[in-house]
């Protein structure tokens, strides 16, 4: 077998004067204090040596085994046949710092000529991780799922996943793959009517690119096969033709081909698909310009989407039957728009079966009156309660309309200081509408996944919700609010969460980072939440589409999840497993949205996972950082005072040896909910009673949860925890009994100082 190093060579890139591989360990974190390691190495100037290095100690490999596959591939190097090395080691005489759950070990490659090499990096895991939380890993059966995406299954793409960070999976924390399948793409072509093919044939090419990455029958016989749970990204949508134009296979090409199908411009046009291909994507040149419409009356396209859709969740459902713990579920069509990447140069979608679509809106009539006509579907659930007139539109537009078919809705948005075009309420109507298709179709799809039989609490929705750029208004949190300062594409996110499913969102820089403040003045993870207590992250990247060259920081990846996790998410998809590799930052054609192994982004995910190892999905923590990072998680101190170490807070009580902290807003959680609060302070540490109090969001006074001192504060491997009863004044006086912060009050023996490395709320099922 042909050494996996051979493999990541591009053939038109220059082969490196020193490269090798770490062979053993395949997973990137490793149970200690032992460990095997063994790969080879090879240098035009020759190997001295292979070093396997912990901090400042260094272990030296046994260099010089034979390695005859290795030398197959790179006959050059002078070291061959025998470029391999083996090392056995015990780190028992060096164990970590307490609280340190990981450390990194680095494997390095010293040649004659002094160079190194960095072959590769594992992290040595401790044994105290698995034990922090199993005292409490029992009562939430619903794991929180990491899950990168990928593809290319049948070409390796998943090659060693599930090895890769199994020291970091739990009954609460588990590792899964994300695949798109392109349900109109993997078709039986035109002589099988596009219907899906759950068997396409990977290997067909079109114009030298391959069609499609991966078969639905591909991907599930991987999961099967190696026991990885799988999400599954259903994408019909307006990146699903986007690596190319291919109407053999392709339904949406097909589709494209027909004007009447598509969004059509404010000038009645429909631009060629390749239009805006300078663009930025997951591959070269994506085909952006054209997009399916999402009016109701365009019946070849929502029929052709259903049945495809349908046909491609009967496999899923048969799947999910015989593996019901491998199946997280589905994601459904990516970024559903009314076409927004002309960023005003264009706008969409004027095709004129959406005006019909619009008018009827507008009036209340037709489809919102339950009078279509098979196939489009019953819109009365979505009828305006105050229908408009024909004189109503004339005086809103401010335009005479001689009848409803005249009725013609903006097509100049003018930027004037005196008339904003977000000012005009015929703009305003216009953007309600289009709002409305997009959370239209996001209710058809999901609805025609629950009549096939998957679940709805296992559909969510994959909608764009990246931060507007400087000086833009805050995203739409509904349909009705106010128009933006930009073309929003349609884009609300109360509209993004289907009936029958759940909110997903793709998100990337500020809003990865959760640094987006939404309409109602909260973060956006926050607004998620408040939306969906089910929502996810479907699409995750802390690099910033807008300036792609600025490399994500650590600090950005761990407040990122932090913050995801004490909102509740129940998974989250990084971009992506085979994309970027960080190890080459520096090579030209690094991408840093779509990098993710050996980036800060993997690193403090490994470090995140270890911290909720056994934790339940729904608890909130804040660890202050991490023993590589110093971060006060937004907590301040009433009394006494705090200082942000790595991986904790350095507390001074006051002359009465006293020490308040505020947590940050939004804990979101009802106070009958919160069962237990955990404190990880020293078990030395002197410490006569806590007091917790809670605050509703926009209340100015705090009322008590909970009191204990003496043997009323339990010990757990987590730190001290303080039992919260039902019954309690701040439950009382709260219809709802919701907490916006939390204070916690410490009294000390005596004016101390002391650590706190966590406080954790658990919650009641």
């Amino acid at each position: 077998m042909a050494p996996r190093m051979a493999n990541r060579e591009s053939t038109a890139t220059k082969r490196p004067a020193t490269l090798g591989w770490v062979d053993e360990p395949r997973a990137e974190g490793v149970p200690g204090p032992t460990v095997h390691i063994e790969g080879w190495a090879l240098s035009d100037a020759r190997i001295r040596a292979v070093e396997v290095r912990l901090g400042e100690h260094r272990y030296r490999a046994r260099y010089g085994l034979p390695r005859h596959d290795v030398a197959q591939v790179y006959p050059e190097p002078p070291d061959n046949p025998n470029s391999g090395f083996v090392l056995d080691c015990d780190f028992s005489a060096h164990p970590s710092p307490r609280g340190v759950l990981r450390r990194t070990l680095h494997i390095v490659a010293i040649a004659n000529d002094g160079s190194e090499t960095l072959l590769g990096r594992r992290s040595l895991v401790e044994p105290e991780a698995r034990g922090r939380w199993q005292f409490v890993a029992a009562r939430n059966a619903r794991p929180f799922y990491v899950i990168p995406a990928l593809s290319g299954i049948a070409a390796g793409g998943a090659y060693g996943l599930q090895e890769r960070y199994a020291a970091y999976e739990s009954p609460t924390t588990r590792i899964g793959m994300r695949v798109p399948i392109l349900y109109l793409r993997t078709t039986l072509g035109a002589g099988g009517d596009y219907r899906f093919d759950a068997d396409f044939d990977i290997r067909r090419e079109h114009r030298g690119r391959p069609v499609a990455d991966d078969s639905l029958a591909l991907v599930l016989a991987h999961a099967r096969t190696h026991r990885l749970p799988v999400l599954v990204t259903l994408n019909g949508g307006i990146w699903a033709d986007s690596g190319g134009t291919c109407p053999a296979w392709d339904q949406i090409d097909r589709l494209e081909e027909d004007a009447a199908n598509c969004q059509w411009n404010e000038h009645n046009e429909v631009m060629p698909d390749d239009h805006l291909s300078h663009l930025p994507g997951s591959q070269a040149a994506p085909e952006l310009s054209r997009a399916l419409t999402l009016n109701v009356f365009a019946r070849e396209v929502r029929e052709r989407k259903r049945r495809n859709l349908t046909e491609a969740a009967r496999h899923l459902v048969a799947f999910m039957r015989e593996h019901d713990d491998l199946f997280v579920g589905v994601t459904l069509d990516p970024d559903c728009y009314v076409n927004p990447f002309f960023e005003e140069a264009q706008w969409y979608d004027y095709n004129p079966d959406t005006l019909a679509q619009f008018r009827h809106w507008l009036a209340g009539t037709g489809p919102y009156r339950g009078e279509g006509g098979d196939p489009v579907p019953d819109l009365s659930r979505w009828r305006r309660s105050m229908p408009l007139s024909l004189a109503d539109i004339c005086h809103i537009a401010r335009r005479s309309f001689a009848c409803w078919e005249d009725v013609d809705p903006p097509r100049v948005f003018r930027r004037d200081a005196d008339a904003p075009y977000w000012n005009d309420p015929w703009v305003r109507e216009w953007e309600h509408f289009r709002r409305h298709l997009v959370a239209v179709h996001y209710d058809e799809l999901a609805q025609w996944l629950v009549d096939a039989g998957i679940p709805s609490d296992r559909i969510w929705s994959a909608q764009g919700l990246m931060g507007p750029a400087e000086n833009a208004m805050p995203l739409a949190l509904s349909i009705e609010s106010a128009v933006k300062n930009y073309d929003s594409g349609g884009v609300s996110i109360e509209g993004s969460k289907p009936r029958d499913g759940h909110l997903g969102a793709i998100v990337y820089g500020a809003a990865a980072t959760n640094e987006v403040v939404a309409e109602n003045g909260h973060s956006l993870f926050a607004t998620l939440a408040r939306i969906d207590p089910r929502f996810a992250i479907v699409e995750f990247s802390t690099a910033d589409l807008r300036n792609p060259a600025r490399r994500p920081t650590y600090r950005d990846a761990y407040r990122a999840l932090r913050d995801l996790w004490n909102a509740g998410a129940c998974f989250v998809s990084p971009m992506a497993w085979n994309g970027s590799e960080g190890l080459r930052e520096d090579d030209a054609d690094y991408v840093t949205f779509t990098a993710w192994r050996n980036t800060p982004l993997e690193s403090a995910t490994c470090d995140f996972l270890l911290e909720r190892l056994n934790l339940p999905l729904g608890s909130r923590l804040w660890t202050f950082g991490t023993p590589s990072h110093a971060d006060d998680d937004g907590w301040s101190a009433e009394a006494g005072s705090i200082r942000a170490l790595n991986g904790a807070l350095e507390l001074t009580a006051d002359a009465r040896g006293i020490v308040a902290l505020v947590s940050p807003r939004e804990t979101m959680l009802a106070a009958h909910a919160i069962e237990r609060v955990i404190v990880g302070l020293p078990e030395t540490m002197p410490l006569r009673e806590i007091a917790i109090d809670a605050r509703a969001e926009n209340a100015n006074e705090w009322r008590r949860l909970t009191f204990a001192s003496g043997d009323a504060i339990e010990t757990t491997s987590a730190g001290r925890a303080i039992v919260v009863s039902t019954k309690t004044d701040h439950t009382r006086s709260n219809a709802d009994g919701s907490v916006d912060r939390l204070r916690i009050t410490f009294h000390f023996a005596s004016h101390a100082r002391s650590v706190l490395s966590r406080v954790a709320i658990l919650c009641r099922d």
